[in-house]
């Protein structure tokens, strides 16, 4: 019975800190801009980015609907960021593994691995056009090399005693890996996979610079390059609530599937 009222406590103080601090940055925002401490053009009020994104929502921007905008960036986020996941996981298991598959890819991919994606776009645009495939590709790129780190360090983790554990009970490759090799990367595997889609929706933004006339990120460079504050700020707080939703969605499948983690 205590230890259910502590629980309770304890759920309790966490969800009052979650509504706490959202609320608190909102109020610290609407008394800075409305104090005029910083210049309207750098930190527009709420309601007025609120009257900006009204606007997106009933008429659009630039001529195409909110909608088709979103569309637009989260076809070619998740694209890269399914292909760039399921890729990455493959070679960084094989990597854990297979010590001369980690020989081929360690010096490449820890060369691309510090160079920013904004270095990335003009060889993008002199080698791919500012067509999609170079902005899915700029996306694609960052989550594989995250994934590939994420899942080698995952198949490492697994350790030898129970690998040859199951082997002296008669395992195949196949079930030592299914069974053991696997189960031990889901953890890391998971938290990649929540870090490459931050980064994936982070990169959007850059990888919009190649053109086009559609997307958040678009709405976003095309209203600071026109100074339009309050629509930058309203495709930004769209871009943290797309993102924001998905994290949820990754982190419940990761507590389902990987259901074993914290309780050992």
């Amino acid at each position: 019975m205590l230890k259910a009222k502590e629980s309770f406590k304890s759920k309790r103080q966490y969800w009052m800190l979650v509504i706490a601090s959202p609320l608190l940055i909102f109020i610290l925002w609407l008394v800075v801009s409305k104090a005029g401490w910083v210049r309207p053009i750098l930190l527009p009020t709420p309601a007025e980015v609120a009257t900006s994104f009204y606007d997106m929502v009933v008429n659009g921007y630039s001529g195409v609907s909110l909608f088709i905008h979103l569309m637009a960036s989260l076809t070619r986020v998740g694209t890269a960021f399914l292909l760039g996941s399921v890729s990455g996981i493959a070679i960084g298991m094989l990597r854990g593994r297979i010590n001369n598959v980690d020989a081929v890819f360690l010096v490449p991919s820890e060369m691309l691995r510090p160079i920013p994606p904004l270095g990335l776009i003009p060889l993008f645009i002199l080698w791919f056009g500012i067509g999609e495939l170079s902005k899915v590709l700029l996306i694609l790129i960052s989550v594989f090399l995250i994934m590939m780190v994420s899942a080698q360090a995952g198949t490492r983790s697994c350790q030898a005693d129970a690998i040859r554990a199951a082997q002296t009970c008669g395992a195949s490759r196949y079930q030592v890996f299914r069974f053991v090799v696997f189960p031990s990367a889901l953890p890391q595997i998971m938290t990649g996979l929540r870090v490459a889609l931050g980064t994936a929706l982070s990169i959007l933004v850059a990888s919009e610079l190649l053109g086009g006339d559609r997307g958040l990120g678009f709405i976003v460079l095309d209203a600071a390059n026109f100074f339009r504050t309050t629509y930058v700020f309203a495709g930004i707080i769209v871009i943290g609530i797309v993102g924001f939703i998905f994290d949820r969605i990754l982190a419940y499948a990761g507590r389902r599937v990987v259901h074993w983690e914290g309780r050992r």
